[in-house]
């Protein structure tokens, strides 16, 4: 059993229990399955003609004024060339045109701008 301090009583100050603070445990860092690098890498600069946008964290170059699912698909999985997914989720949005969210299907495009954030989800067979 823990004993607190005791307090003085007297005529100029009143009976205020001594407040210990509590020990807090250290905060661990939190665990991704990517690299904290890649999770949160800062936007670069872009080169002259070239829009920036971010494909699953990473920052990608792009030229052009649309871009197309299947580029998309190759640009995020490229290890999987000439493989087709059994199923694939590309979702966009941009962080200040709110206008310019939405799901891609085969065959769509979407136009390109500085700062578009793609998510690709794939799933192939093996």
């Amino acid at each position: 059993m823990t004993m607190l301090p005791a307090v003085a009583a007297s005529a100029s100050t009143s009976l205020l229990p001594s407040v210990l603070p509590v020990p807090v445990a250290p905060r661990r860092r939190a665990l991704y399955l990517v690299g904290e690098a890649e999770r949160s890498a800062p936007k670069p600069a872009a080169a002259a003609g070239r829009t920036m946008i971010s494909i699953n964290g990473r920052w990608t170059a792009l030229r052009g004024r649309t871009v197309s699912y299947a580029q998309l698909l190759r640009i995020a999985y490229p290890d999987r060339e000439g493989q087709s997914p059994g199923s694939a989720t590309v979702s966009y949005r941009h962080a200040h045109d709110t206008a310019l969210t939405g799901l891609l299907t085969p065959g769509d495009v979407v136009p390109l701008a500085d700062g578009l954030l793609v998510n690709v989800n794939a799933t192939f067979a093996s």
